[in-house]
């Protein structure tokens, strides 16, 4: 399946919003269950430096990503993180986040310069661990008791894809 990939547009907010606040993001983000529109309105308001992308199909948003890049550091200005990358939840295993994903990395690569890419990622999801290893992204290291999770606390995984 085919996505458009595009930057979010404030209309997109209700869409992006219930996207953020559905349980499987929750459960793979630093996101509570609770979140209030307004948070969500100002997370996708235009920022410089930050690239906030949508997977659209039939007209519908189905998911979000954003890319972090630091272009007011010149000598971190090289690299950048990728913050998330999230499907609505009826698009989950149907390509939404390998298609932004794909974006994300030609962004960085063929119009940002992005040298580095980082990420993190719990270390219980592993079908993500496995999308990021695909697009280049080697484990850096982990990161002990990082996030609570369900009541537990949960390890990270530092990811990074270098390209010099």
């Amino acid at each position: 399946m085919t996505y458009q990939i595009r930057h979010i547009e404030p209309a997109d907010a209700e869409a992006v919003h219930r996207i953020l606040t559905s349980p499987h993001v929750v459960d793979g983000t630093m996101r509570l269950p609770v979140a209030a529109q307004a948070a969500t309105e100002q997370r996708i308001a235009y920022e410089d430096g930050m690239y906030k992308l949508v997977a659209v199909s039939d007209g519908s948003v189905v998911g979000f990503s954003e890319l972090v890049t630091h272009p007011r550091f010149p000598r971190h200005a090289h690299a950048g993180d990728i913050n998330m990358i999230v499907s609505s939840a009826d698009m989950q295993g149907r390509g939404v986040g390998r298609a932004l994903m794909q974006h994300m990395v030609e962004l960085a690569d063929q119009w940002l310069g992005l040298v580095r890419v980082g990420l993190i990622v719990w270390a219980n999801n592993e079908r993500a661990i496995k999308l990021y290893e695909q697009f280049g992204f080697e484990t850096e290291g982990v990161m002990r008791s990082y996030a609570l999770w369900k009541g537990e606390y949960i390890d990270a995984v530092v990811m990074g894809r270098v390209k010099i």
